[in-house]
């Protein structure tokens, strides 16, 4: 046989025994493989042969044949080592690596040629065609070979283009040839970095002299170089900025457009610098420059600073010795700072010179300065900041912090701590000044580190930023608030960090570097924010007030924390909102309704109004941006931010007029009834009262405004002022004599002369604010959806739109609660929903779960909920609710649902489904709520405590074992209004979180009778007619012959009435004679009676 025992197989040579009953037995045999060093071998092969039979006879097969082939393993396999090549454009060529596997004892040859996309041959790279002329060899041994193709490198700028490579016709001087691998084709990308057109200054700063002679003018001249792909037309603006140079004064402004044109690399701008005749220490301006026009090239490095030095300005006065840099913490012990000489993050530090009393050697330098006259509080500071040393000891460039704000200032004796972070490096320049105002030489301090370990606001986790998000809160004050009645508290907390300014606005923070300036600009882009000092506000209230201090905190937690002899006062009000101790910003802002909609981007919602309207829902929404912002001397602009964004709503319920729910009835004794509802009131342009009002009458017949058979006429008079006449018209009217319904119009005859006063009505709110805290909730949340698809997605890019719906009557309402993927959980927690319950508010009342003040929701029976149903209950499903009325809820929890179970899998979720028609059966305006109960554990946990039974269960037990029905209710009604079981057990420790979502009905896509036909207020009055809808496919319209026929039917439609109200009573009262025993929960149904009526 041509395969051999020990280098292709392991030989045997064994016994098999096949005892009483046995009829097959198996054995192996090892086949050796030589995958360390494979040799195309072919097919080979041996003999099993069976001998020597004991108690048996051999039978035929008694031998077979084991082939070995080796010709898919070992062959010659060819790929790509890389899917992915990405080469830059100057490189010049691209080098992809083919390796080769299996046996490479033998010469292999492939085919490695190209195929465009969107890099196009001969333009980006030479071609390698399918031919011959792209064979890559390998020799025997080689495992890797290079396939090499050629970049076209040119100066044009192109985007990021590609074209793929692929390997082809394998061949091998072996036998059986060669084979290529699943990695046949590689992508290559090439960028083309250097040839993208970019403008920027050629140098970030630049000096130049002050002229000596008034009316002489010095020019400094600053390039603007364009670097890469110069083949287009690009033209940007260069305009200046005041620093501590003012324009007019020391500089002429400049604001000019630069056109680069084809092939052009290089512009000059020249400003002008002035003699101004005062003699000042070093001044400086700045040059920006804008973005292109065209959009074509980028622009880097767009701000360059200018320094304006002066000759002969500086008087023969300089400090006796260098100043030194401390905290503020140590400013009344300034030589304990010799000892520590890092002063901690989060805290000012102080530029003390050697005149001042609080200097470490005062006792040496106090007469020198006294000597030399200068005067220290006329003390010139500067000071410089560079980024923190890298992590090979590297460190920044000291530079000039000139980034002023609008609460700091960066030329005072304190440096704020925004400036700087742990590791930055520190240094203070003191230029003297004498008595007489003349200027000397300036000093610089030694350079201070920041203290990296020391800290006041240390993050909880270092190197993080908005770990810790923030909490922002509406709320309205009401009528009885002693300082703010009657407005709407803002109120933004978010934790502090060392080196951190907090930046709150009701519209985009962006530019920082514009927006944090003390310039005006942002006066008039952010009138509802925390940049804005108290003297800018321009509403009533702001976030910074006059107050330098917290009347809340007594004393100072920190040395100097409210010195207005360091720090500045505007410094001071800013900082008031901040808990040094606490390490918490607080900030308060009152604002009335129509500050919030005009200045604060503010919109006003409205929830399912509708003309007969129950209670009316008013939402605020309030846009709230927030950045936490730090100081980078190597940031662009100076600044780097980590922002926020999120919502305030704040809804209030309010019961509309008792008029427009039950109506101006008539008499009870009058033979005609009717109801009038007023539907609207204003004051037109002339000062008169105009008032809309719709009629709805109980007899057949019409309200009309005269009548041939009658000298009267319908009028409206004032009981009061009888003197006061108004003109009442018909706006529309139903044309059917069955109860029309119609709208009118009065107007008054009588206008006030002179300036209108205000119509001011009162209007009881209550204010709905989150309906659960963040506290039982554990970080989830709960969506109602509309749509199947989004309730079973992963929910991971949220379900935008698909959360802001209305339902319509018929359609399916999918509940959801999730973990919060905010929190990144993954797969380490488990959702799962137990009870879900569904409630409506009575007189405009909105349930909320918040214990402390005794509201449960929709868990507990109140006074102030009209309807509750329990709908789902997992533990013991039999004590749901299943109907209201005759309409069926059919809830059903995910795991329930025939297409629930994408849903169940997916970790961190659970769900539930409900039909929506039965919530239609009550009056528009009232809303429903869906309250859920659920255990969200870690996945470990998720098994553990579930035999737990609900306490729904222990009710219907004792009620089933024979304590009468009625008196189990009530014995259950007050054990849950005090204190109900079900909140007992919902909390962080218990493992159980609540949550309440309102559910929106749109109710106009509900089935009517449309027999409402209006007739145009001017136009001939026509009988009407009565539309009857029979079996026919066309409709049949009857003319109305009389009252005779009209009236003799409604006596037989009476009588039948008596009739069967008589039958029902008697059935009525036999059926109270039996006894009613009842084993459902009271927390299934509860109805709460009030005095409207419901349809």
């Amino acid at each position: 046989m041509s395969a051999e025992a020990g280098v292709d197989y392991v030989g045997i040579s064994r016994n098999l025994d096949f005892a009483p009953g046995v009829n097959m037995q198996t054995f192996r045999v090892t086949i050796l493989d030589d995958l360390g060093q494979p040799v195309l071998e072919g097919p080979e092969k041996f003999e099993l042969v069976l001998r020597m039979p004991m108690n048996a006879v051999l039978g035929e097969p008694s031998k077979t044949t084991i082939f070995i082939n080796d010709t898919v393993s070992d062959l010659p396999k060819v790929q790509f080592k890389e899917p992915l090549y990405t080469v830059n454009e100057k490189d010049g060529q691209l080098v992809a690596i083919i390796y080769r596997s299996g046996d490479v004892n033998h010469k292999s040859t492939v085919r490695c040629y190209t195929r465009q996309s969107s890099a196009q041959v001969m333009m980006d790279y030479e071609e390698r065609p399918n031919t011959d002329d792209s064979i890559v060899v390998f020799l025997p041994g080689e495992i890797e070979m290079p396939c090499v193709v050629i970049l076209e490198d040119d100066a044009i700028y192109e985007e990021e283009e590609e074209f793929r490579l692929v390997l082809g016709t394998p061949k091998s001087t072996s036998t059986f040839g060669a084979s290529i691998g699943e990695q046949k084709e590689t992508l290559v990308k090439i960028k083309d970095e250097e040839d993208k057109p970019v403008i920027k200054f050629s140098e970030s700063k630049y000096n130049i002299q002050e002229p000596q002679e008034a009316g002489e003018i010095a020019v400094v001249k600053i390039p603007v170089l364009r670097l890469g792909d110069s083949s287009k037309v690009s033209i940007v603006r260069i305009h200046t900025k005041d620093g501590s140079a003012v324009s007019g004064e020391d500089y002429n402004p400049m604001s000019e457009d630069i056109e680069f044109k084809e092939g052009e690399k290089e512009h000059f701008v020249e400003v002008e610098v002035l003699y101004d005749g005062v003699r000042e220490m070093r001044e400086a301006f700045t040059v920006h420059l804008k973005p292109d026009e065209n959009m074509v090239a980028e622009t880097q490095m767009n701000k360059a600073i200018v320094y304006i030095e002066e000759m002969d300005s500086v008087a023969d006065v300089t400090f006796p010795a260098v100043p030194q840099v401390v905290s503020l913490l140590l400013y009344d012990d300034t030589a304990k700072s010799k000892g520590n000489p890092q002063p901690p993050t989060g805290y000012p530090v102080v530029c003390v010179t050697a005149c001042n009393p609080k200097y470490s050697d005062y006792d040496k330098t106090g007469s020198i300065c006294a000597a030399e006259n200068i005067n220290d509080t006329l003390t010139l500071y500067r000071w410089l900041v560079s980024a923190p040393s890298s992590s090979d000891g590297v460190t920044s460039p000291m530079r000039d912090v000139d980034s002023n704000t609008f609460f700091t200032s960066t030329k005072s004796i304190a440096l704020d701590s925004i400036y700087f972070q742990a590791g930055s490096r520190i240094q203070c320049a003191a230029r003297a000044v004498n008595a007489n105002g003349d200027v000397g030489l300036e000093l610089l301090s030694l350079i201070h580190t920041v203290n990296k370990e020391e800290g006041l606001c240390q993050p909880r986790i270092q190197g993080t930023v908005g770990a810790e998000p923030f909490s922002a809160k509406i709320r309205y004050t009401g009528p009885n608030d002693p300082d703010y009645p009657n407005l709407i508290k803002l109120t933004v907390t978010m934790p502090h960090m060392d080196g951190m300014l907090p930046v709150i606005s009701t519209r985009p923070l962006t530019n920082f570097e514009l927006t944090l300036s003390p310039d005006g600009t942002r006066v008039g882009n952010h009138k509802c924010s925390n940049l804005l000092d108290y003297n800018e506000i321009q509403t009533n209230y702001g976030f910074i007030i006059e107050n330098t201090k917290n009347p809340e905190v007594i004393g100072e937690t920190s040395p100097y924390q409210y010195s207005s002899t360091v720090r500045s006062a505007k410094t001071l009000r800013f900082y008031r909102n901040l808990n040094l101790e606490a390490c918490l910003w607080e900030f308060n802002s009152y604002y009335d309704m129509s500050e919030l909609l005009t200045d604060c981007s503010g919109s006003i919602g409205t929830d399912g109004q509708v003309l007969n309207l129950v209670q009316s829902y008013v939402t605020l929404r309030v846009p709230l941006y927030v950045s936490y912002v730090f100081h980078s001397p190597a940031a662009v602009g100076g600044w780097q931010h980590f922002d926020l964004q999120s919502e305030l709503r704040l809804t209030f319920v309010y019961d509309t007029a008792i008029l427009w729910r039950d109506g101006i009835g008539s008499p009870p004794e009058s033979e005609l009834q009717g109801s009038l509802y007023p539907t609207s009131m204003q004051l037109n342009d002339e000062g008169r009262l105009v008032v809309y009002f719709r009629t709805e009458i109980r007899f057949r017949g019409q309200f009309v405004m005269s009548h041939p058979g009658t000298s009267l006429s319908s009028v409206v008079m004032s009981a009061d002022h009888p003197g006061l006449t108004f003109t009442l018209s018909l706006s529309q009217s139903e044309q059917t004599f069955h109860q029309p319904m119609q709208q009118w119009k009065f107007i008054s005859d009588y206008a006030p002369p002179g300036n209108l006063s205000p119509l001011i009505l009162d209007i009881r709110f209550q204010q709905v604010s989150d309906p659960v805290a963040a506290e039982f909730t554990l970080n989830t949340q709960m969506f109602l959806l509309s749509k199947k698809n989004l309730w079973l997605s992963d929910g991971s890019m949220g379900f935008g739109e698909g959360t802001d719906v209305a339902f319509t009557e018929g359609s399916e309402i999918y509940g959801r609660v999730m973990v919060d993927p905010v929190q990144n959980l993954g797969d380490s927690f488990m959702c799962t929903i137990e009870k879900v319950f569904l409630c409506t508010g009575a007189d405009g009342y909105v349930p909320k779960y918040n214990p402390d003040n005794k509201e449960y929701g929709c868990l507990a029976d109140s006074s102030s909920l009209l309807y509750r149903f329990k709908i789902l209950d997992k533990a013991q499903p039999d004590t749901q609710a299943k109907v209201f009325g005759n309409m069926a809820f059919h809830a059903k929890l995910a795991v329930d649902h025939v297409d629930g179970y994408p849903l169940v899998k997916q970790p961190g979720s659970d769900g539930f489904s409900i039909l929506s028609t039965p919530l239609f059966q009550v009056a528009a305006g009232r809303e429903w709520y869906i309250h859920a109960i659920y255990m969200v554990r870690s996945r470990e946990n998720a098994h553990k405590g579930l035999g737990k039974r609900s306490i729904e269960y222990h009710h219907a037990l004792s009620s089933a074992n024979g304590i009468p029905g009625d008196a189990h209710v009530r014995r259950m009604r007050r054990a849950i209004s005090d204190s109900p079981a079900l909140a007992e057990d919902i909390g962080v420790d218990k493992n159980r979180g609540t949550n309440i979502q309102h559910i929106a009905l749109d109710r106009s896509n509900k089935i009517t009778i449309n027999q409402k036909d209006f007739s145009p207020p001017n136009k001939a009055y026509e009988k009407p007619v009565l539309e009857i809808t029979g079996n026919d496919v066309e409709d049949k319209l009857i003319p109305i012959v009389g009252g005779a026929a009209g009236l003799l039917l409604l006596i037989c439609t009476v009588l039948i009435i008596v009739f069967l109200l008589k039958r029902k009573g008697q059935s009525t009262a036999g059926k109270a004679d039996s006894p009613i025993n009842s084993s459902s929960s009271n927390e299934t149904v509860t109805t709460q009676h009030s005095n409207g009526s419901e349809v």
